[in-house]
Parts: C-alpha cells; sequence; structure tokens
C-alpha cells in the first residue's frame, strides 16, 4: 500500500474499506504470509513506550484503524474526510471471499466467553464457512502452545483476537513461526462486533436497557475512554510541536 499517514510513531495506511479488502484477499492469492494489523488508541500508546514493538507493526503489510477514535483521528491528521473505512464492511469482504474458495479459518481468542460470543456471530451469517479456534485459560496457554496450535492447523486466515500487549509480544517474538496465510491482528473488535450483534436478553428488552447492557457486556469501556483521550492530547501536543 502507498497511501499512509503517520499517527504519533506509527505509519498507518489510509486504505478505504474497498481498497483494504481487495489489498487483503490479493494476499490470499499470495504464497507467502502477510499480517494486518488493526491499531487502536490502546495500541498507539503502547508503541510510544516500546520501539521493538513499533518497529515489528510497522512492517506490517497493512495497518489499519482498529477504534472509530484512531479512524477519526486519521481524518483529522490529514485535513479532509477520506474515502471511509469501516471493519464491518471489510470483514465482510474477506469471510464471503473465504466462503468462495474454502478456506480455513482459525480464531484464537482472549477466554471461552469472547470466543464462543465471536465463533457464533461469525456462524450465524456464514454456517458453511471453515473455522476453528481455541481460547486461553485460566492457565494461560504460553506463547510456544499457542504457535503450535496456529501451526497444527496452518490456516489461510489466522484472527488473533487477544489482549493487546499478548498479540504485540506474539508478533515480536513468533512473527516467522506462525504458519498462517493472513494473520489479522483484531484485538477487541471481533468480540464488541458480536456483543452489539447479539440479541440481548428477553428480562433486559422489557427493561428497555438494551444499550446499557450492551455497552457493560463490552468490558473495559472506562479504559478505551481514557486510552482515546490520552491519544487526542498526545496527537494535539504533537500538532503544536
Amino acid at each position: 500500500m502507498k497511501d499512509r499517514i503517520q499517527l504519533l510513531d506509527i505509519v498507518m495506511d489510509i486504505a478505504s474499506t474497498k481498497t483494504a479488502s481487495e489489498a487483503t484477499i490479493q494476499y490470499l492469492k499470495d504464497e507467502s504470509s502477510k499480517v494486518i494489523y488493526f491499531v487502536n488508541s490502546e495500541t498507539l500508546l503502547l508503541l510510544q513506550e516500546n520501539r521493538d514493538w513499533q518497529n515489528i507493526v510497522q512492517e506490517s503489510e497493512l495497518i489499519l484503524p482498529g477504534n472509530a477514535s484512531v479512524n477519526g483521528s486519521v481524518d483529522e491528521v490529514l485535513g479532509h474526510k477520506r474515502d471511509p473505512f469501516f471493519f464491518e464492511g471489510y470483514f465482510d469482504s474477506i469471510l464471503d471471499y473465504a466462503v468462495s474458495e474454502g478456506h480455513e479459518i482459525l480464531l484464537v481468542a482472549e477466554n471461552k466467553d469472547k470466543f464462543t460470543f465471536v465463533q457464533e456471530n461469525i456462524h450465524e451469517k456464514r454456517p458453511y464457512l471453515t473455522m476453528s479456534g481455541m481460547f486461553l485459560t485460566k492457565q494461560e496457554e504460553s506463547a510456544d502452545h499457542i504457535v503450535n496450535e496456529i501451526n497444527s492447523v496452518a490456516p489461510d486466515i489466522l484472527l488473533m483476537a487477544l489482549e493487546e500487549k499478548r498479540q504485540l509480544k506474539l508478533l515480536q517474538d513468533y512473527r516467522n513461526q506462525m504458519n498462517a496465510g493472513v494473520i489479522l491482528f483484531t484485538g477487541n473488535i471481533l468480540y464488541n462486533k458480536a456483543v452489539t450483534e447479539s440479541e440481548v436478553p428477553e428480562p433486559i428488552q422489557k427493561l428497555r436497557i438494551e444499550n446499557l447492557y450492551k455497552w457493560f457486556q463490552k468490558g473495559g469501556r472506562i479504559k478505551t475512554f481514557y486510552n482515546n483521550i490520552r491519544m487526542k492530547l498526545k496527537l494535539k501536543q504533537r500538532t503544536k510541536e
């Protein structure tokens, strides 16, 4: 990708939904492994503190917005509205292509609840998708164990839906050991998407607090809010400098 912009200390792609999905589909046709990293405000703050993580993320084939705050900040730095990027549309395109080509998908999630939410959300719309996965338990599987599980499947598409620091450490230490066609580091995006689209229990519907229920279900909202503010302040400071 050629169209990129610097956001704090990371250079991100400003690709539209269509451009990013077409590039990803082309990566799936290649024989070599490719990495796509979805950056949220926490990612940007962590990369400020760790140059090694910054460098390894920068080597990704695509670096895309991982939440609304980062998405909006890209436009602010550009100084104008770009062709929009929506994760939902992007992900739908990739899954539709995976179904049509019979590609195998492996999901690695932070825990059983998140794994179940994401898996059911994906299979509800695409029951014929070839998908397997694993989730971390209270014993916190080692990085070697996670990578061995990935390599035993060797998926066409690997969905990494893990806590941010764990993802960055895996990318740093095992980038060349993970046997997968395209690796998408998605963080909490898939889980939050699944919660947003899930059916609310009937008692909650009767109380008319569906939005509040989903807000709490997503978890980490206060942390995300705080990280978004910190990111915005750093961007303003960088602009002044």
